[in-house]
């Protein structure tokens, strides 16, 4: 197996919770941290998908 980080798992975690539909409230409160920012900036990412979905979203509140 590769060298895995544990920074890399909690990463990942965050990432897959957030993918299946759990608030950041509810993530930053798993992983532990007492800042919001943390958990936003650091250790959540959007996945492609979700991009997609909200740039579709974005055109239909756009479109007249």
């Amino acid at each position: 197996m590769p060298n895995i980080r544990f920074h890399d798992l909690r990463q990942s975690c965050a990432s897959l919770l957030l993918s299946k539909g759990i608030s950041i409230k509810e993530v930053q409160e798993w992983l532990g941290h007492s800042d919001y920012a943390t958990t936003a900036n650091i250790y959540s990412h959007l996945e492609y998908s979700s991009k997609i979905v909200s740039a579709n979203k974005m055109s239909e509140v756009i479109q007249i």
